[in-house]
């Protein structure tokens, strides 16, 4: 299965002032609507890596 890495925009580590749980949601708002047929699988650092729905 093909893996997409899409670089997660560095305003929502500031956002999340360190809730880890809060960062998670806004990572897959971010990739619902800007990349709607991808799905979050994993974050490696500054990169949240999909695979297509």
């Amino acid at each position: 299965m093909m893996e997409y890495r899409i670089a997660i925009p560095h305003c929502y580590k500031w956002m999340a002032a360190g809730n880890k749980k809060l960062y998670i949601e806004y990572i897959k708002g971010y990739i619902k609507s800007s990349h709607p047929g991808l799905k979050p699988v994993r974050i490696e650092g500054s990169y949240v890596i999909c695979v297509k729905k």
